[in-house]
């Protein structure tokens, strides 16, 4: 057979769009170090998300937070991650991800085992053995979780860990999470009423508080750096990020400013016992 050079010319565009079809990670940051992190987008990802239910318009990046549904005893709040939406690249990255993984999905009849391939063939240029799934988004479909467990499953040297308010999917495949993938239950979602008779499942859960003297009524020690992610117990996060103007969390977080982070005494013991009972 001839040689034709129109023929290399095609499989190295083959293999550029291969590389072009990778999901994107990043990596951590000064608070999170030494990891990778995978996101889709706020919101949209988060079936089960609740009190802090917040959108960013995946074109124009303006946040929507009318959709965020009450959740009696628990604080609201715009979710942390949907903010830096509305910086287009962080957004547009954030899409990319989610697109490629509905692709492999829904392509054909491979399903979670498709979108684990997928997962796979993006985490094996690199090194990093510490994994956060979803500093954005959530687990939005039971064949996505699969997927996932699947990754750690094949990737015994790394540790994965993801927040997560998709507890019925969790409790339906509890049986199937491998050691090295934790997941730390997100209070304030849809399904917290899955959780009490069930803390032997749900061992890591994560409250988010307004002072850090509310996160000592309840007993909780408050995590800075995701070191809780990988525990065995509940736990604290200190609400933060952009709030809406003059809401509760707004205020605390304006007030813990001033004050150099403790705000404790600011919160009343009524309002203290009020929101361990309803945590109980």
């Amino acid at each position: 057979m001839s040689y034709r050079p129109e023929h290399d010319v095609k499989l190295l565009t083959s293999h550029r769009n291969f590389i072009m079809s990778l999901l994107k990670f990043s990596h951590g940051n000064a608070k999170l170090s030494h990891r990778l992190i995978f996101n889709l987008p706020a919101g949209y990802a988060c079936p089960s998300a609740g009190v802090c239910r917040t959108f960013a318009d995946r074109h124009t990046g303006k946040i929507n937070d009318s959709l965020a549904i009450p959740n009696a005893g628990v604080d609201d709040y715009r979710c942390f991650a949907a903010m830096a939406e509305t910086r287009p690249t962080v957004r547009d990255a954030r899409w990319y991800n989610w697109d490629l993984l509905k692709d492999a999905m829904y392509t054909g009849d491979e399903g979670a085992e498709g979108m684990a391939d997928l997962i796979l063939s993006s985490l094996a240029p690199h090194k990093e053995s510490l994994v956060r799934i979803h500093e954005s988004g959530d687990f939005w479909t039971e064949l996505y979780m699969m997927a996932w467990i699947s990754v750690a499953r094949q990737e015994p040297t790394r540790n994965f860990y993801a927040f997560t308010k998709s507890l019925n999917m969790w409790l339906n495949l509890a049986d199937e999470i491998p050691d090295n993938l934790f997941l730390t239950a997100s209070i304030g979602g849809q399904l917290d009423s899955l959780i009490p008779g069930r803390e032997s499942i749900f061992i890591r859960r994560a409250y988010v508080v307004y002072t850090e003297g509310e996160a000592m009524l309840r007993n909780l020690e408050i995590d800075h750096d995701d070191s809780h992610c990988l525990g065995d117990k509940p736990f604290a996060l200190l609400v933060h990020g952009s709030q809406r103007a003059g809401s509760a969390a707004s205020k605390a977080i304006s007030l813990r400013k001033k004050t150099g982070g403790f705000t404790g005494y600011n919160i009343s013991r009524r309002k203290a016992k009020e929101i361990i009972k309803a945590a109980e």
